[in-house]
């Protein structure tokens, strides 16, 4: 997949993740961001040569600032994306136009910087030595800075939509304010193999004769999402450590000057909700094939 693409997918998911901002967090704006960026040693790019970064620029940081244009362009990546299906099977993604509009945003930077050796993933035993280190931000100026309730509104219907009720969640994890909000979440690889391997899906993969428990099962690190937003200014924050630390999220939380969201304890109820999300979205396709390998000829 084009990394356009995949930006435009990460931009969808990550409007799931969180929203934060108020008197509690630092107002971040575009130029903050971009010296966040530098600092963590990125190297900016064209939004239109985004599908040329090859892996060892992702290892020493990118980011890209896009005007109105640019976003407009992301968004037409998103629904084609969005739209995409795979042998009839619908793939289900947020909808991002129900959160925030591209009218509705002035310009965005997206920032990435990621050491992983996936490349070396050839066989499902070799899942237990993945090594993952890896953030993304998005920074977004809103056209107005009093859309803070609406934008909260829209994650949280999104949310809802996928088992998520933003009422279960700690104050912590969950705050909007009349100028600010967020909601920041923290899932550990061990609470999300859990949920997976009580999953459908794991149980289809099971039954295709796809062994990979004991490989999962030894997989440590967290996975770690926020948006944090302050009138007009949003900050959408994914990161990640598989058999690894979170070091790049917190280093640039750090630089943003914001909490970073890794350091709250794990939710295994959100890793429920994106095991029953997947069950959802790849159940019925899964459950096909898995009916297939056990038929006997």
């Amino acid at each position: 997949m084009k990394l356009k693409r995949v930006v435009a997918l990460m931009l969808a998911v990550s409007m799931l993740a969180a929203v934060a901002g108020c008197s509690k967090v630092k107002k971040v704006t575009g130029a903050d961001f971009v010296a966040a960026c530098e600092k963590m040693g990125a190297e900016e790019v064209d939004y239109e040569d985004m599908n040329e970064v090859e892996e060892s620029d992702l290892e020493d940081g990118v980011y890209s600032v896009l005007d109105s244009d640019d976003i407009e362009d992301l968004y037409e990546d998103y629904e084609s994306s969005s739209s995409s299906s795979s042998m009839g099977y619908s793939v289900s993604v947020p909808d991002v136009e129900s959160i925030v509009d591209a009218d509705d945003l002035e310009e965005m930077t997206i920032f990435a910087k990621m050491d992983q050796n996936m490349d070396d993933i050839s066989d499902p035993d070799d899942i237990e030595n993945l090594d993952v280190n890896g953030v993304v931000g998005i920074q977004m100026t809103l056209t107005d800075s009093d859309m803070v309730e609406d934008f909260m509104d829209g994650i949280a219907d999104s949310l809802d939509e996928y088992g998520i009720d933003v009422e279960d969640l700690s104050s912590d994890e969950y705050y909007v304010g009349k100028n600010e909000a967020y909601l920041r979440i923290s899932i550990s690889a061990e609470d999300l193999v859990a949920a997976f391997l009580e999953s459908d899906t794991y149980g289809y993969l099971e039954m295709m004769d796809l062994d990979i428990e004991d490989a999962l099962e030894s997989l440590t690190g967290d996975l770690a999402v926020a948006t944090y937003i302050n009138g007009e200014n949003v900050v959408v924050l994914i990161g990640m450590g598989i058999n690894n630390t979170t070091e790049y999220l917190d280093e640039f939380c750090g630089d943003l000057g914001l909490s970073s969201p890794s350091k709250l304890p794990s939710n295994p109820e959100i890793a429920e909700s994106i095991c029953d999300t997947i069950d959802d979205t790849l159940g019925s396709m899964l459950s096909s094939f898995a009916a297939l390998a056990a038929y006997d000829y």
